[in-house]
């Protein structure tokens, strides 16, 4: 099994918190926003930002443009999980 839909930080679905119930449920996971720009999955889906600015919570996107992290522990959090067996 493979989840499509599990990444809303503002929802307190995070990777932290989600990772590890399907690590140990072994379903597998597809992060639907990887890097800013293209599906603009940084943003809320139900609070428009109209000016277009950056929001301090990013909902789904892991990666700015420039290949930094939109948060440095939760990226390192990742490599850790993936790593353990």
């Amino acid at each position: 099994m493979i989840c499509t839909k599990y990444m809303a930080r503002k929802r307190a679905s995070t990777f932290q918190v989600i990772l590890p119930l399907l690590k140990r449920m072994h379903v597998g996971v597809i992060n639907r926003g990887l890097v800013d720009g293209e599906t603009q999955a940084k943003y809320v889906w139900d609070e428009p930002v109209l000016d277009g600015s950056e929001p301090k919570l990013w909902f789904h996107d892991i990666f700015r443009k420039d290949g930094s992290s939109f948060d440095k522990d939760e990226t390192e959090f990742i490599r850790t999980i993936i790593k353990q067996k």
